[in-house]
């Protein structure tokens, strides 16, 4: 028989459960949820996320944080053990009290759940940590759930049923493996708010009068598919950490699994063509790169298709398990060789990452000569800055190859500067600052950010100011840009729209936090140069 999900937070506080339960303590800390949500119904905290099911999912976030550390789960701890390994404490943003220990309730823990909560229910906002505007509200919120966890402290139950299913070993069973992610990424505390947007986002376009309505087997697939992607690609605000990335460090260095996890790829979705059909999987092939790799059948989706070697053609998501073995993640459709021939809409899957990297450097190289070695430069409008690329290209290209002509680079750039022209998004006159990222390559930048960089390289610079908070939000700048413009003070900052006067110290103090916080993956940047297929 279910427990009867029937108190106001019920419902709410059982979608963090990693099975169905009908034990004692799902009713402990389903009261526990209610007195929170009280709690917070009576604070300010509401005006921050308009929105009840966000409260009564804070209520459980809170609670879930008093159970993980009555439990030693460590969902918590692990975050803080490995924020003070990158910075040197434990939490961003607050002085850290001699009375804190880690296997125990925090105040400074539960302030910081409060505004990570605020802030993934407003991801488009960025939030004082401080709370400065309505403190002392906060402060006597924050003081109150305290006192309440605290005088349970010593007679809450432990969910031994979580411990066990954390942390017992796997057996690199796939099934198991996939349960213990989808727990993590879905229900745990530090993502259960997030995956809840994610879905509600996924399933909108099949709302039908506030109901979700599921037309076909592909709209299934569709939604599995896009859950699948999520469970090994999405990025954690916190720290940047893909789900199998934290759940290794959950686990530790000594646990059996934590090679496992810490290794498992992301997802990646591609053409193969079957090769062989072997007893415990299949050898199959990437259109484009030829790469061939084994994939298991112990979760593959293949029974009843027909399969003929070196005809079928899989297109189909897999995970990198260990060094030789790969398994299917998602869903899979089939097609023939001929119908697919030439045809690959995933030619990069494989695409040498040491060869992109390698042609990074070169032009890195190129840009610096033509620069006086500096890393930033400044053209106005889209002419310019199409011939500032040619310089590069062609310099690159002497590089490689000292012998080349004049007439020879003359002809392979032909007509380059009018395709980039069309290309660019810039207007005729727009100042630009082109810089040289040593991980991405080429990047420019334009309208306020140059006119707020008093590089004295700059001739564009108009002594104006940009907001510190657009430039931590707006991913479409690299984290190496920004390191680079303040950690050499190139950049005019301010700060918009907060009663802190402090909160610029914090921001900068924080900054790489912030970083990761905002751009999840996009923290990480990549090359952007392709290898021809």
């Amino acid at each position: 028989m279910k427990l009867q999900a029937n108190k106001i937070v019920g419902k709410d506080w059982l979608q963090y459960q990693p099975y169905d339960t009908t034990n004692a303590v799902d009713h402990y800390y389903i009261s526990l949820c209610n007195k929170v949500y009280q709690i917070l119904r009576d604070s300010e905290i509401g005006s921050y996320l308009n929105d009840v099911k966000a409260e009564k999912s804070l209520a459980c976030l809170l609670v879930s944080y008093f159970v993980d550390v009555i439990s030693e789960t460590r969902l918590f701890s692990t975050f803080t053990k490995l924020h003070e390994k990158m910075y040197g404490k434990k939490l961003p943003f607050y002085e850290i009290p001699d009375d804190y220990y880690d296997d125990e309730i925090n105040k400074e823990d539960i302030l910081f759940l409060i505004w990570y909560h605020i802030s993934v229910n407003n991801y488009d906002r960025l939030f004082d940590p401080c709370f400065v505007e309505d403190k002392e509200s906060i402060t006597d919120t924050m003081s109150q759930i305290y006192k309440l966890f605290e005088k349970d402290f010593e007679e809450a139950p432990a969910n031994e049923r979580l411990q066990d299913f954390l942390y017992f070993s796997s057996g690199n069973d796939v099934k198991i493996v996939r349960d213990k992610l989808k727990w993590v990424a879905e229900r745990s505390l530090w993502w259960n708010s997030l995956y809840s947007t994610f879905i509600r986002k996924a399933l909108d376009k099949y709302m039908v009068n506030g109901v979700v309505v599921l037309k076909d087997e592909d709209d299934n697939k569709k939604i599995y598919d896009q859950q699948t992607e999520y469970l090994f690609n999405e990025y954690l605000p916190l720290l940047a950490m893909r789900t199998n990335e934290y759940f290794a460090e959950l686990l530790g260095d000594k646990h059996p699994d934590y090679q496992l996890f810490k290794k498992l790829s992301k997802r990646k979705f591609g053409s193969f063509l079957l090769r062989k059909i072997e007893k415990n999987g299949y050898l199959i092939e990437h259109l484009t790169s030829k790469k061939q790799i084994f994939l298991s059948n112990e979760f593959t989706s293949f029974d009843g298709l027909q399969l003929v070697e070196n005809e079928t053609v899989l297109s189909l998501g897999i995970v990198q398990w260990n060094d030789d073995v790969w398994q299917q993640q998602g869903i899979c459709m089939i097609h023939s060789f001929d119908e697919l021939k030439g045809k690959d809409f995933y030619p990069h899957l494989f695409d040498d990452e040491n060869l992109k990297k390698k042609i990074v450097e070169n032009l890195e190289k190129a840009f610096l000569e033509i620069s006086g070695n500096k890393r930033l430069m400044y053209v106005r409008g889209k002419r310019e800055y199409a011939e500032l690329l040619l310089q590069v290209y062609r310099k690159y290209t002497t590089l490689l190859n000292t012998s080349i002509t004049e007439k020879v680079l003359d002809e392979e750039y032909k007509g380059f500067i009018e395709r980039t022209e069309k290309q660019v998004p810039f207007e005729k006159h727009t100042p630009i600052c082109v810089y040289f990222n040593p991980k991405g390559g080429i990047e420019s930048y334009f309208d306020e950010v140059t006119l707020s960089m008093r590089d004295e390289n700059n001739p564009y610079y108009k002594h104006q100011y940009f907001d510190i908070c657009d430039l931590v939000m707006d991913d479409s700048m690299s984290t190496e840009f920004i390191n680079h413009i303040i950690q050499n003070d190139l950049i005019n900052l301010e700060i918009v729209g907060f009663e802190d006067t402090n909160m610029m110290d914090i921001m900068l103090d924080n900054l790489d936090f912030w970083l990761r916080f905002y751009r999840k993956e996009k923290y990480f940047s990549k090359s952007e140069v392709s290898i021809q297929s």
